[in-house]
């Protein structure tokens, strides 16, 4: 049996966790929005990782040529990032975040770490991600799947990897 003084005190414990449940998040968006470089900088395994599974085939082949190519892909994700409402910044830092620890993860469909990932792996758990019925899961996917590709097409220097001749010459 409850005493008046537990009632009490778990009526006060829950009114406060539900005011800080409101204000909490309200204050993390009155911050200074994350910067695409340093998203970039703090999350370039998992990147990497799911750069390497969306492009595969259209990389180089030889390691250090592949390198440099994921290298400016995720230069440009950085770059698209900054160019972002503070908003959406902040949406990706919780994205990114949310990919970083490992029980998030797992809850998604992928256990593993990142540093070394498997890309079939890696492109289960996209496609997983693409495939679910859950609308949040499929924001994720196309959020990666956007600024990866996007970063990667953008450069004129990988079109011809691809077999793109490039935009029609207007005379």
């Amino acid at each position: 049996m409850w005493t008046r003084r537990r009632v009490i005190f778990v009526g006060v414990a829950g009114v406060l966790a539900a005011g800080a449940a409101v204000v909490l998040p309200r204050l993390k968006s009155a911050g200074p929005a994350p910067a695409g470089v340093e998203l970039v900088a703090n999350h370039t395994d998992m990147l990497r990782a799911v750069a390497l599974a969306l492009l595969g085939p259209a990389l180089p082949t030889a390691g250090s040529e592949r390198d440099a190519q994921v290298g400016a892909v995720l230069k440009a994700c950085g770059a698209l990032i900054d160019n972002l409402p503070a908003s959406t910044r902040r949406e990706i830092g919780d994205l990114f975040g949310l990919l970083a620890l490992k029980p998030a993860r797992a809850l998604l469909g992928y256990g593993g770490d990142w540093p070394g990932a498997d890309s079939n792996v890696v492109n289960a758990f996209l496609a997983g991600l693409r495939d679910s019925s859950i609308s949040l899961k499929q924001q994720a996917y196309f959020a990666l799947h956007d600024m990866v590709l996007g970063s990667f097409y953008a450069e004129p220097t990988t079109w011809a990897a691809t077999g793109y001749p490039g935009p029609p010459k207007l005379a």
